[in-house]
């Protein structure tokens, strides 16, 4: 793979954390890290590869990019000559959609709906948020209710529910920001993600805490992944923490420190739980 970008490729590592590189990072409408932008010797984008992936994937993704095979350009070549199959229309509003042109992705992704019958449901799924979605960006919120109700059982729905929370917590609305809360532990309350995420929440806002820390214990028993164990362990230790059982506190974080050792916010948590029990057997009256 390394020496196939050394044949092929002219690499740059970009720190969108400096100046250059965020300018860079802005101009390509980036998004989320890492993003990988492959570009021709004139510095037009001709395919990008979001997230990681595993080495094969990776390789594949870029002999195709490299060979011009399923990137935008292509893909609106073969719209152009007639090609309309579900397929090619699905392709091209992703390849909008990663590039954050959502005017564009909007178009591809409604003809998609609008001309094709009995499409795979992972299509139509994910044409029917991003439409949702777009118009949750300008404040509409009822299409994402729609969206949530007509595919409960979706990742997306989920992902909907989540942008919602964090719409109503911007706007300050605890009210709102914790109904949608309930509903989404309704729906999915044997779901760990879901559930840490709710007391992880509760931790910052100070509320339910006996409540979050059920839910907390519970995700910790659902989880199945170890990284992710540690992490709704943290969960637990801050609502702990926040309940002011320092020894439960540091006894959770020490289990999250044992799946991952070198975990320098782990270690800084554990340190903030001793400290705060230092603290408060000095303050217990004679």
């Amino acid at each position: 793979m390394a020496a196939f970008a050394k044949d092929n490729l002219i690499s740059l590592k970009i720190n969108v954390d400096k100046k250059e590189g965020s300018e860079l990072f802005s101009k390509f409408n980036g998004m989320v890290m890492p993003t990988i932008v492959f570009t021709n010797n004139k510095g037009e984008e001709i395919d990008r590869i979001i997230g990681f992936l595993p080495p094969d994937e990776y390789q594949a993704k870029v002999n195709d990019i490299v060979g011009n095979v399923n990137t935008l350009s292509a893909c609106l070549h073969e719209y152009n000559n007639g090609d309309n199959s579900p397929e090619n229309l699905f392709t091209i509003a992703n390849k909008y959609n990663d590039r954050n042109e959502s005017e564009n992705a909007l178009k591809f992704y409604k003809e998609l709906l609008t001309t094709h019958e009995n499409l795979d449901i992972s299509m139509s799924e994910k044409a029917n948020f991003e439409i949702a979605y777009e118009a949750f960006k300008n404040g509409d919120l009822a299409p994402f209710d729609t969206f949530i109700e007509n595919n409960p059982q979706s990742s997306m729905a989920q992902r909907a529910l989540m942008s919602m929370v964090r719409y109503y917590k911007g706007q300050d609305n605890q009210v709102s920001e914790l109904g949608v809360f309930s509903r989404a532990l309704k729906m999915y309350p044997n779901d760990p993600q879901m559930l840490n995420a709710y007391a992880w929440r509760m931790t910052e806002l100070e509320l339910n805490l006996e409540d979050a820390l059920d839910k907390s214990r519970l995700a910790v028993e659902l989880a199945t992944d170890e990284d992710h164990k540690a992490q709704i362990l943290d969960t637990e230790a801050e609502v702990l923490y926040k309940l002011k059982r320092w020894d439960d506190a540091i006894l959770v974080i020490e289990k999250a420190l044992r799946i991952d050792p070198s975990n320098d916010y782990f270690i800084e948590q554990k340190e903030k739980f001793v400290n705060a029990k230092k603290e408060a057997r000095q303050h217990v009256p004679a």
